[in-house]
């Protein structure tokens, strides 16, 4: 065959196959959810496509009674996280620049990070959370590690909310390990030891206040609580650039959060505590690692706490769970 006559064989059999691939290759699905600027997306979960969506709206319950092929289940706590609502899409908006965006606007994109308001709402009833604390000591011993438990029963406003933080730590001599009991029932704060009643110290009281006000939730809930949030400057923290956030209490008291510019989670945040008006006050910062999703709400499963540029502990969480069926709220009354 002559040289133009093969040549000209290949060139149709190289369009043929073009068209093949080209022609016959179904479009890619676009995303259902809604319009965030370029790069800036938080993504806490899959969004679900308009098949998927189509798909579930016919799983409905019909006259025969059953739920799309899916078995019940008689467990409280299962029947419950099966009703947990899907991650709320964010309504298709306009934005600026990131640069431009208000302290509300970051923080309603921070809120839809974590899960989104319905999600926060629907789930954080009450929780309790299990794992392990590492304290450091003021001289040179090494920390002492123990076990932690911690209750809360989430009412109207964050300031409100009971707490039950159960501590257990060695002995000090090696003998019967200490148990600490720490609360707050919505209006005082009270402590225990061994199942005794003690009193804490000035510093001891205001440190343990301030860490149940200046949490990463009071960020989730500045809208029903009645705080304000304000755009400041951000840092840039272990290589990462970050958005300031300004939280100001109703009692004048001020949190400040970092929050990854990328992932939109909240990664450190600060606060001072002032125990007595004749000390200076103390400066703490609060660090967030491990986020993982528990019933579709972001949770860090790490946390630790500077005070003064120092550590004084850590806490890992190994078990979370959010809207027990069963929680008795006596726990939260002084022993």
């Amino acid at each position: 065959m002559p040289g133009f006559q093969r040549w000209t064989l290949f060139c149709f059999c190289a369009l043929w196959s073009y068209f093949f691939v080209v022609a016959l290759t179904p479009p890619p699905v676009r995303s259902a959810a809604g319009r965030l600027p370029a790069g800036q997306t938080p993504n806490p979960g899959t969004p679900a496509r308009p098949d998927e969506e189509k798909a579930r709206e016919n799983s409905k319950p019909g006259e025969n009674g059953k739920n799309g092929g899916k078995k019940r289940s008689d467990n409280p706590d299962e029947a419950a996280r099966d009703k947990t609502p899907k991650v709320e899409k964010p309504k298709a908006v306009k934005l600026n620049k990131p640069e431009t965006w208000d302290g509300e606007t970051v923080a309603e994109i921070v809120i839809y990070a974590y899960g989104s308001r319905p999600v926060i709402d629907y789930v954080f009833t009450n929780a309790r959370l299990e794992g392990s604390i590492r304290i450091a000591t003021d001289d040179n011993r090494p920390p002492i590690e123990g076990k932690i438990v911690e209750h809360i029963l989430r009412r109207e406003t964050s300031d409100r909310n009971c707490v039950r933080i159960e501590v257990e730590l060695p002995g000090p001599q090696g003998d019967e390990p200490q148990q600490l009991v720490f609360g707050f029932n919505g209006y005082t704060n009270w402590a225990a030891q061994n199942r005794q009643s003690i009193t804490l110290t000035p510093e001891a009281q205001a440190t343990f206040l301030a860490s149940l006000k200046h949490d990463y939730f009071a960020l989730l809930r500045y809208k029903e609580d009645g705080t304000t949030v304000t755009r400041v400057p951000g840092e840039r923290i272990m290589g990462i650039d970050t958005i300031g956030l300004e939280l100001t209490h109703r009692d004048g008291a001020r949190t400040k959060y970092f929050i990854s510019s990328q992932t939109y989670r909240i990664l450190h945040l600060e606060y001072e505590v002032q125990p007595t008006p004749d000390d200076k006050p103390l400066r703490f910062r609060e660090s967030f690692y491990d986020f993982r999703p528990v019933q579709n709400l972001l949770v860090p499963m790490r946390k630790e706490l500077y005070e003064n540029g120092k550590f004084k502990q850590r806490i890992e969480f190994r078990d979370v769970r959010f809207r027990l069926a069963k929680l008795d709220e006596d726990i939260f009354l002084r022993l």
